[in-house]
């Protein structure tokens, strides 16, 4: 594949630790959860539907935070 654009390579693809990101299923939903040491939980910030209402629902926005 090939990007014609003026941004760099870092700016395009994320540069994600296989530690620190984790995949969940809930309600249905798959979510992409980052661990976050402050609030000793995870964090949502990507979810996955083919459901129109789990876009919805306030417990599955990215920036929610979820304690596993």
């Amino acid at each position: 594949m090939i990007l014609y654009t003026p941004l760099h390579e870092e700016e395009i693809f994320e540069d994600e630790d296989d530690g620190v990101y984790q995949f969940v299923n809930l309600n249905h939903a798959t979510v992409k959860l980052k661990r976050d040491p402050d609030l000793n939980g995870y964090q949502i910030v990507h979810m996955v539907s083919t459901d129109p209402a789990d876009y919805l629902n306030k417990d599955l926005q990215p920036g929610t935070t979820f304690y596993l």
